[in-house]
């Protein structure tokens, strides 16, 4: 069984974007670095776009 058979969330952009925003607030957090969600979210999504942009769609 594939990865992405056994776990067909990760092909959902808005999954990925919200695991990883959520991973990185964690891990500051634990670091004692407050950042707002918010702006992490916008930075995850911002470097998907760019991704996206010069030439790797996401699957």
């Amino acid at each position: 069984m594939k990865l992405f058979e056994k776990y067909a969330k990760l092909r959902q952009k808005t999954y990925v974007t919200s695991l990883i925003t959520k991973s990185v607030v964690g891990s500051m957090a634990l670091e004692n670095q407050q950042v707002p969600e918010a702006q992490v979210n916008a930075i995850v999504t911002a470097l998907l776009q760019e991704t996206e942009l010069r030439g790797r769609p996401f699957e």
